[in-house]
């Protein structure tokens, strides 16, 4: 039944209902709020959250990906993103991911997502597991 009701609420009210849930420790009303939550809350909505309240839900509802080893991206002048296994040095794989220079990668929080940016004028979000192109923002000069 809670489940139901906190699924018509809009994302403020939402936020709001969960914050108040948690200070009172109501836990069910508190699970069922903060999983809808994470589910459909736009960013704007999340950025208001209390932290504590925020990075709990982040730790309970939000999938977290395993990794089978630590990776480490390195970009090359000739727009290759270079990934290797940190534990034994080796070379996992090699992306051809831009057409120029790559000046910026880093992981996402979550580790699923690889971002690099290019002298080719454009951004790329990448698939941390497969390193498949899932965006590509293109830019009128350098993305650094």
């Amino acid at each position: 039944i809670i489940k139901d009701h906190v699924s018509i609420l809009e994302p403020n009210d939402l936020r709001r209902l969960t914050e108040d849930a948690r200070a009172r420790h109501a836990d069910s009303l508190y699970e069922a709020a903060g999983e809808e939550l994470a589910k459909r809350a736009p960013v704007d909505v999340l950025a208001k959250t209390d932290s504590q309240v925020l990075a709990e839900i982040v730790d309970r509802h939000l999938p977290k990906r395993q990794r089978r080893v630590q990776e480490l991206a390195v970009v090359t002048s000739n727009g290759k993103l270079l990934i290797y296994d940190t534990a034994t040095g080796s070379s996992l794989r090699t992306v051809d991911a831009h057409n120029g220079d790559i000046n910026y990668v880093a992981y996402s929080f979550d580790g699923s997502m690889v971002a690099t940016a290019s002298d080719d004028h454009t951004a790329r979000l990448w698939n941390a597991d497969t390193y498949a192109c899932l965006h590509t923002l293109q830019h009128v000069d350098l993305v650094r």
